[in-house]
Order: structure tokens, then C-alpha cells, then sequence
């Protein structure tokens, strides 16, 4: 962190600047297979959502994206159900619900609040925690899918492909080759 004559420059110690500054180290730590690599990653994390919440805090705006959901009052019990139960097969008209809200009005509050659907958001949930049940090497693909609700193996394939760019089985070498 730098220092000015009569105190700290402004800039660098804002949580944006913090927070680059961080995803920065982030990066730096990622990059081979370092000792302790995963370790300092796991670490990290810790710091870089306070820093998030700090920098959402400073800007003065309302905050946007998940954090807008969560703080959303009416939409923070769907936003907790699909974190908490993922592979539960979510309907919109059961979220609409568990919110009090008609599902027309829960599609529109929640576009309006992330830019996009609930549907798209519990998608990218179960692909978050299918990548990362895929670095276990014990764990077959099939176990995987139907974890994250995924009756069809094929489905699971086609949808992981769509939104990871590659197979779970490309994901699983390329995770493999990493570590």
C-alpha cells in the first residue's frame, strides 16, 4: 500500500483497489502447482468476499448482482433454497412461493435485480459444485449428476459443455493435470 505526504493515498486504499489488488495475488498463486498453492487460495477466499462487501458499501449505488438477491427481501428465501437444496428439481412456481409472490412477478423482480432467470442461477449453481465434485477423482461422472439433480447423464454432459466450455471428462484431465 502506498503512502502520501499527511496520509494514505485515497485510491490505493479503497476496497476496488484492494480488491484488484487481491484478485491479482489470486491470480499469481493460481498459476502452476506451487506447494501450499491451494492452500493460500483457500485462504484468500476469506478475504476476497469481505473485500466484496466492503467495496459493494463504499460505492454508494444499490449493489447488483447476488448480493442485490440476497439483500432483497421479498427474493432472499428462493436465493436460500436453491444454495441450500441444488439438486431439488426447483420449479419457478415453487420459488414464486417460497417469496409470496406470483411466478410472473418473482421472473420479473428477479431479471430485474441479477439480468437474468432464476432457472439460469440454480444452473450455474449445480455447475459450480459439479466442477468442483469432478476434481475427485474417486467420484464417477454419473455420481456427479445426480448429486446436483441430474437424472440423465447425458443432460448433465450436454448442459456442463454448454456452460464449461468442455466435457466433464476434458474437465476432469484439465483439473488433474493442475493439481
Amino acid at each position: 500500500m502506498q503512502y502520501v505526504a499527511g496520509g494514505r493515498d485515497s485510491d490505493t486504499g479503497s476496497a476496488s483497489h484492494q480488491l484488484a489488488s487481491l484478485v491479482d495475488l489470486m491470480r499469481m498463486v493460481s498459476v502452476g502447482a506451487k506447494p501450499g498453492g491451494h492452500a493460500i487460495l483457500n485462504a484468500l477466499t476469506s478475504a476476497l468476499f469481505t473485500l466484496v462487501l466492503r467495496a459493494a458499501s463504499e460505492t454508494g449505488q444499490a449493489p447488483a448482482g447476488l448480493l442485490a438477491l440476497a439483500g432483497h427481501p421479498r427474493l432472499a428465501p428462493a436465493i436460500s433454497a436453491m444454495f441450500a437444496e441444488p439438486a431439488r428439481p426447483w420449479s419457478l412456481p415453487e420459488l414464486a412461493d417460497l417469496c409470496n409472490m406470483s411466478r410472473a412477478t418473482f421472473m420479473r423482480h428477479f431479471h430485474d435485480n441479477l439480468g437474468r432467470s432464476a432457472t439460469e442461477l440454480l444452473t450455474d449453481i449445480r455447475m459450480t459444485l459439479a466442477a468442483n465434485e469432478l476434481k475427485k477423482p474417486a467420484v464417477s461422472t454419473e455420481a456427479v449428476a445426480e448429486s446436483i439433480g441430474y437424472r440423465s447423464v447425458a443432460a448433465f454432459r450436454r448442459v456442463f459443455t454448454d456452460k464449461m466450455g468442455m466435457t466433464p471428462g476434458q474437465w476432469r484431465r484439465r483439473t488433474d493435470e493442475v493439481e
